[in-house]
């Protein structure tokens, strides 16, 4: 019995699969399987994986129809696998040919991990768009949280794993039921119900999977993965925050991050939104569907709701961090950074 199993669901990839299979069976590591799942493809994708599978024995090939949900398939994966290790993997990614190896040194190392990723490189395979359009911004941010303490910070800015660099304890899939049916992302709604029950994720620091951004990727083609349903997912894990229901928040910046958490908030979790703090005076006075925006220098003598800062971008964010230390917030307890 293989100790790791690599799945990869996939549709309609017949472009890319061939890579994506071949940086898997290239692996340093000789003991892993591969689960291949079809999601209902229209084009070559099955056929290539069944010919992949009468290649070489360590290949597992499944299929699902195409209405299945995306969370069914990915949980039909690990769930049909044999390793006591899962790594997910995607069928447009390279996986360098050490990952495995060094991913499962990683977790031995350290037993009270349940999952690690890795660094990544974002290559671009788009047609029409040559702009960088962030890429090498969120590169450098993903790839700047390599600690469980720093995952856990940046959570709700952004999904601070990359789902195919993903090794995962089977455990830890099991104890935590796997990926759920939601309106979002189903990668970034299990990290976050993982690190809600105390899960601890960390990285290899090295490069070990190149990461394509294409225009038919999932996540550019699939509403589940729009930034409002992002910031869906993030109103419902931030309304489980025990000192959120029983305080209520406040929005540090008036952008349409802070405008949208905060009509979630209020609209389908019955959490209060009691007012949002600015420091640009334009704008400081002027309700926002009834909620008072003060300014920054009321925040002290304030009701202490659960903070929240989410004035735009980097500096925006370094700016709410010094204003929460500054008036005793505590990062991760009472204030939380969202994007």
């Amino acid at each position: 019995m293989p100790t790791l199993s690599i799945v990869m669901p996939a549709r309609d990839a017949e472009q890319t699969l061939p890579m994506a299979i071949q940086s898997c069976l290239a692996q340093t590591l000789p003991d892993f399987e591969l689960v291949l799942v079809d999601h209902g493809s229209i084009d070559g994708t099955f056929s290539l994986m069944k010919k992949y599978a009468r290649r070489d024995s360590r290949i597992d090939v499944l299929k699902k129809t195409r209405t299945t949900p995306f969370a069914t398939v990915a949980n039909l994966a690990w769930q049909e696998s044999r390793g006591q290790l899962i790594a997910r993997m995607d069928a447009d990614d390279f996986s360098y040919p050490a990952r495995l190896q060094h991913q499962t040194r990683f977790l031995a190392d350290h037993p009270e991990m349940d999952a690690c990723g890795s660094l990544v490189r974002i290559r671009k395979r788009r047609t029409h768009h040559d702009q960088d359009d962030g890429l090498s911004e969120h590169e450098a941010w993903i790839n700047s949280l390599v600690t469980p303490e720093s995952i856990a910070r940046e959570r709700f800015v952004a999904s601070p794993m990359v789902n195919p660099s993903l090794l995962i304890r089977r455990s830890a899939l099991e104890r935590f039921g796997g990926y759920a049916t939601a309106d979002w992302a189903e990668d970034y709604d299990l990290w976050l119900r993982m690190m809600e029950a105390g899960a601890t994720l960390g990285k290899v620091e090295k490069v070990l999977l190149d990461w394509f951004d294409s225009d038919t990727r999932a996540s550019r083609t699939m509403d589940r993965y729009s930034p409002d349903q992002l910031i869906k997912a993030k109103a419902h894990h931030l309304a489980r925050v025990p000192l959120i229901r029983q305080r209520g928040v406040s929005i540090c910046g008036t952008s349409n991050v802070g405008k949208k958490l905060a009509r979630q908030f209020a609209g389908n979790h019955g959490i209060t939104v009691g007012a949002f703090f600015e420091m640009s005076e334009s704008r400081i006075g002027k309700p926002i569907e009834g909620v008072p925006v003060l300014p920054v220098d009321a925040l002290l003598d304030s009701p202490h709701r659960v903070l929240l800062g989410a004035f735009g971008g980097p500096e925006g964010r370094a700016q709410s961090r010094a204003l929460a230390s500054e008036t005793g917030f505590t990062e991760g307890l009472d204030f939380f950074c969202v994007a």
